[in-house]
Parts: C-alpha cells; sequence; structure tokens
C-alpha cells in the first residue's frame, strides 16, 4: 500500500509482496514548465485547426455553400474541445503518465501504487483541472500543492495520483535484474542447476566462485560451493530445502 514516509520529497510504495521502493516527487517548478510547454502545444494545434476551419469555410463560400459554414465552425468547436481533454489523456494513459511537456521536464504522472494511471483516473484529474485553474492560471492548484505532503493538486487528490520524476520505467524491475552482476550469474545458475550435468555443475559453480575471489576447499563437493555461492550472493531462500548443503 502507498505511503508518505522518510523525505517530504520522496513517495514511498510497499507492494502486496513487501517489496518498497520510492518515487522522487516533481515540484511545483518543472509542473509548471511542463504545463507551460503543454499549453503551447495545444494552441498551436488549435490555431492549425482553426486556420483549417477558416480555409474550409472560404471554399465553402466562394462554392457558393455558404449554408454548411455554421456546420464546419461546429465541427471545428467540436475539434478542439476534443483536441483539449484528449490531449492530456492520450498522455497520461497511453504514453505512461506523459504528456510531451512532462516527457520535456522529466516528470509523469502515476497512481498513489505507484501503477499507471487509468482511463478513468486521468478523467478525474484532468475535470478538476478547471477548479486547480481558478482563479487564476493554476492559483488553487499551487496552493493545494503546496499544502499537500505529496505535492498534489485537487486533481491528483480526487484521482489518487501523484506526480513524480521520471524514473524512465514505472514498472517495478525484476529482482534479479537489481543484483550484482555476479549474482545475478548466480541465480541463473541455481535456477538450471537441475537440469545440468553433475560435471557441468561443478565447472560453472567454480568458475563463479572465482568471481568473488575464493577457491573450492579441500573437501568441498559441488553442492557445497553451490551453497557458498548462494551465501555470497544473498539468495540461500532459492536453494533451502533443495538438498543442497553449505
Amino acid at each position: 500500500m502507498p505511503g508518505e514516509q522518510g523525505h517530504p520529497s520522496t513517495l514511498l510504495v510497499e507492494t502486496p509482496e513487501a517489496v518498497a521502493f520510492s518515487y522522487e516527487l516533481a515540484g511545483i517548478g518543472s509542473r509548471g514548465a511542463a504545463i507551460v510547454i503543454d499549453t503551447a502545444l495545444l494552441l498551436m494545434i488549435v490555431l492549425v485547426e482553426g486556420g483549417v476551419t477558416v480555409l474550409v469555410a472560404s471554399l465553402l463560400e466562394a462554392a457558393g455553400a455558404s449554408v454548411a459554414t455554421p456546420w464546419v465552425l461546429g465541427a471545428a468547436l467540436a475539434a478542439a474541445f476534443v483536441t483539449y481533454w484528449g490531449y492530456f489523456l492520450f498522455g497520461e494513459v497511453l504514453r505512461g503518465g506523459r504528456t510531451p511537456g512532462k516527457r520535456r521536464v522529466g516528470i509523469r504522472v502515476v497512481r498513489d501504487d505507484g501503477g499507471p494511471v487509468s482511463f478513468t483516473d486521468s478523467v478525474i484529474r484532468n475535470v478538476l483541472r478547471i477548479v486547480d485553474m481558478l482563479p487564476g492560471y493554476y492559483a488553487v492548484g499551487i496552493v493545494a500543492a503546496l499544502l499537500s505532503k505529496s505535492g498534489k493538486r485537487l486533481g491528483d487528490m480526487a484521482a489518487g495520483t501523484v506526480v513524480v520524476r521520471d524514473a524512465e520505467d514505472l514498472a517495478l524491475p525484476d529482482p534479479v535484474t537489481m543484483l550484482r552482476p555476479e549474482d545475478a550469474l548466480v541465480a541463473e545458475f541455481l535456477a538450471r542447476r537441475p537440469q545440468l550435468t553433475p560435471e557441468a555443475r561443478w565447472q560453472v559453480a567454480v568458475e563463479l566462485l572465482s568471481l568473488y575471489g575464493e577457491t573450492p576447499q579441500p573437501g568441498w563437493d559441488e553442492p557445497v560451493v553451490a551453497g557458498r555461492l548462494a551465501d555470497l550472493a544473498g539468495l540461500r531462500d532459492r536453494i533451502d530445502g533443495a538438498g543442497v548443503s553449505g
């Protein structure tokens, strides 16, 4: 379950498997820079849509079909609405919590439990963006973020989301990839060990032991070496109960 422990600029998350990891919370400055970039991009897109609308309306006028102009204007307003809301939904749901502005400054939106933002989460936080923008440029949102331990604006509070520094990949890393290279090799050896011949087991075990600057002691057989490797790599639980001594 999520928690806010330690330094207030850090969000500590604990998974149901009791694996803890942390995110660095994004500051108001980086979030402000991201919204400035996103607003500029949105303005450019809407201006292009407006230019297309004017061009189409002019062509219809020249063709004597000005009666269709109101429909063109209505379609343009609908396109602007979809563009504004779709811009944030697309970035937060389909682009790993990153709008172009957030990606540019290296931040992203995640759920309080560290997971990716869902469609519903994004809708809630962006509907409340209207409130956060009041009475001027995100005045309510800035005050809420300053008062919140996790730097949340009202939309984040309602949606159960938080903005963090980008760590490239939201997915929890495979525990093996978090090991030192030699430890990861030992983990792979222990996993594949039952499929190896006794001779191959001994040869690989001795090679791996040398990575730790050790050699087999007199009287050590392969299970003992495997046990020693597990101890060195902190992986004793992987061989407990597997008939390996050490």
